[in-house]
């Protein structure tokens, strides 16, 4: 019992920073609909902006801190209300990619502005502890606690006792009565976005004396605020605060029998364990985002290239045939006059897309978002490293191995998208990730830690594949395969049974769709196929490591579908092609400065794109087609007149007609 309480203390003080962030999401949330997940990057990117200010031009504390929550934090605010204004009354999907665009752009952004090294923090709160009963309370620690529950009560207060708290309730309430009697629902939205942008700062700055100042861990530790603010349904500002103390608690209590280990991996797991579980046990209980601020006129949005697809059915399908044929024949002899490297850099690309298949049908065909699927990747690749045997041999039973795990993996995923769409469902796919990140991949059993294992390259009925041109031979060919099977599946009754799944679940569900099975399937399938697009990969790499499947790789996947066309499967080549640029550029010019930061340029082009693409989140493909066709339009020769079902009149008819 004697070291129980001094958990218990220092978990009340890591809780607290947690509530800072749940506050800051819930608030967000409530007046505007939009579930931030960029939270965590704008809290890495205000304490690199503190730490320029304050640590290297070595202003002091008392211009820097004021500076940064004044001024910093709520301009980043106000420049995210005004990106999403215009997406109010679109579908859930759409907030929830800009926002996992704004995450990729101010993390990439960090990094070039002031790399990825791992940098030292001056603390703003003295570091020293002093006794209290049995056991010592650090300053810093106390302090933050002190902190979090002044902004709280502020937050409290403002909404409680305001002007800006009746409008916000209002607001809440009903956007459109609020505006009948003179409330601006455009100023309560920003406002809003400001003090959730000031919560984050002020989280990057109190985290930073505890953790390491980096782009990819700080966005990791200010995630786990997403647990308590969901166990406060996104509503509750009492019920998220007290969460994240609970979470805090419970965890620091964990800790004691937690020191390495599997124990110790569980327990940095614990956050995603709570939110998968509490998202499936609240299930419909959970608000769809923005249900309550949405106009009451839902903005239409333009038909999408899915649909389209499927007018005129025949010839087009014959042009996709043709299309893709001739696209493939062409990929298959470029290994005769692309040197070597290159030729590496294209299975590369070949592999990605075979992963962005599987997204394309997920999510653009079925609706059903992931941010997991580079999770599955990792379970075939790192199933066929350690059982493909020494020289590949055993590359194909290690294959289905890896497959079969991804079965019951697939179904875990797809249980809560029986209950739930949209926000939640992606909360779900996000907590599966980072529970397989830190439980699975992070166990040295599986993944060999951070030295990894080696993958070594298949050999098929005797048919060795170590070759590079051989090795890009096979990715082509599964990679064609899987294209052409689910081009056929997508013209069936399966690909019409998606389509309704996706527009209209209630009406599926009247047609006779078997909704649970349709989503277990469809997430089972798609895991599969990662799967063994990941065996590949693995091969490929010859060498993994976890940085190789980690969750930020799954927003990147994510990301480069929806804007190359998260609906059509010209898309998911897009994307492979966009994914092996960076490769692509360092093979062709070497290293160096460039060399170093061009994938983080292409990350920035793309995230930056996604945000464009907002209101047509069909992507690059589909605005592309529609283009094209608009301009055939006009190129086309006007048609000859017709009067009724007969034949055009001549101008001889017409004087002849007149004149009777």
């Amino acid at each position: 019992m004697s070291t129980f309480w001094p958990l218990v203390v220092i978990g009340l003080f890591t809780g607290s920073i947690y509530g800072l962030g749940a506050l800051g999401l819930v608030l967000t949330y409530k007046t505007t609909g939009v579930f931030n997940f960029a939270f965590g990057a704008v809290a890495m990117f205000c304490a690199f902006v503190y730490w320029q200010i304050h640590d290297t031009w070595h202003w002091t504390a008392w211009i820097s801190i004021p500076l940064l929550l004044l001024v910093v934090a709520p301009l980043i605010g106000y420049l995210f209300e005004l990106l999403f204004r215009p997406l109010s009354g679109l579908a859930a999907e759409v907030p929830i990619v800009v926002s996992l665009a704004l995450l990729a752009l101010l993390e990439v952004g960090a990094q070039l502005i002031w790399g990825g090294q791992e940098r030292g923090f001056e603390t703003i709160i003295p570091t020293s502890s002093f006794k209290f009963g049995s056991f010592y309370v650090g300053w810093d620690q106390l302090g933050t606690l002190i902190i979090a529950f002044m902004a709280g009560g502020f937050l409290w207060w403002l909404l409680r006792h305001t002007r800006f708290g009746m409008s916000t309730r209002a607001v809440v309430d009903n956007r459109d009565l609020a505006a009948i009697i003179g409330v601006s629902g455009d100023n309560v939205r920003r406002f809003a976005w400001m003090v959730s942008s000031t919560f984050a700062a002020l989280l990057g700055i109190l985290l930073t004396h505890s953790q390491e100042l980096t782009t990819y861990n700080l966005v990791l530790v200010v995630l786990v605020s997403f647990a308590p603010a969901v166990m406060g349904r996104n509503e509750s500002f009492p019920w998220a605060f007290g969460g994240a103390l609970g979470l805090g608690v419970f965890t620091s209590v964990l800790h004691r029998w937690s020191t390495s280990g599997t124990v110790a991996n569980i327990e940095a797991a614990v956050p995603w364990f709570l939110l998968f579980i509490f998202l499936i046990v609240l299930g419909g209980r959970l608000k769809e985002p923005g249900l309550s601020v949405r106009p009451m006129a839902v903005a239409t949005g333009t038909l999408s290239t899915g649909d389209m697809e499927h007018m005129s059915a025949r010839p087009r399908i014959q042009r996709a045939v043709a299309l893709g044929v001739g696209a493939f024949a062409v990929a298959a002899v470029l290994p005769t006059v692309v040197p070597g490297p290159q030729v590496s850099v294209l299975t590369y690309g070949a592999l990605w897309a075979l992963m962005a298949v599987t997204l394309v049908v997920l999510t653009g065909w079925a609706g059903q978002i992931s941010i997991a699927q580079v999770s599955f990747v990792g379970v075939g690749a790192f199933a066929v490293g350690h059982w493909a045997g020494a020289h590949g041999q055993n590359f194909v039973p290690a294959a289905l191995a890896g497959m079969a795990i991804a079965v019951p993996l697939g179904l875990i995923v797809g249980i809560p998208s029986l209950r739930l769409r949209g926000l939640y469902l992606a909360l779900a796919t996000l907590a599966f990730a980072l529970i397989m990140d830190y439980v699975v991949f992070n166990s040295v059993g599986i993944s060999g830690g951070l030295t990894g294992i080696l993958d070594h390259r298949p050999r098929i009925f005797g048919v060795s594949f170590a070759s590079t041109t051989s090795m890009y031979e096979l990715s082509l060919g599964v990679l064609g395969v899987v294209l052409a099977i689910t081009f056929a599946l997508r013209q069936g009754p399966i690909g019409r049974r998606l389509r309704i799944l996706r527009d209209s679940p209630l009406a599926a569900s009247t047609l006779g769709v078997n909704l649970t099975v349709t989503k277990l399937v469809t997430f089972a399938v798609c895991g599969v196929v990662a799967a063994m697009a990941g065996a590949l990969y693995g091969s490929y790499l010859q060498s993994i490591t976890p940085i190789n499947f980690q969750f930020g790789l799954s927003v990147q996947l994510l990301l480069l579908v929806v804007f190359a066309g998260r609906s059509v499967l010209t898309g998911a080549v897009v994307a492979g092609v966009l994914a092996m640029i960076p490769a692509l550029i360092v093979s062709l010019i070497g290293g160096g400065t460039i060399g170093a930061n061009v994938g983080n340029w292409i990350t920035l082009a793309v995230a930056v794109g996604v945000i464009g693409l907002g209101r047509n989140p069909e992507g690059t493909v589909s605005l592309s087609i529609q283009e094209a066709k608009r301009t055939l339009s006009v190129m086309r020769p006007r048609p000859r007149r017709y009067l009724g079902l007969g034949s055009p009149l001549a101008p001889e008819r017409l004087e002849v007609s007149s004149g009777g």
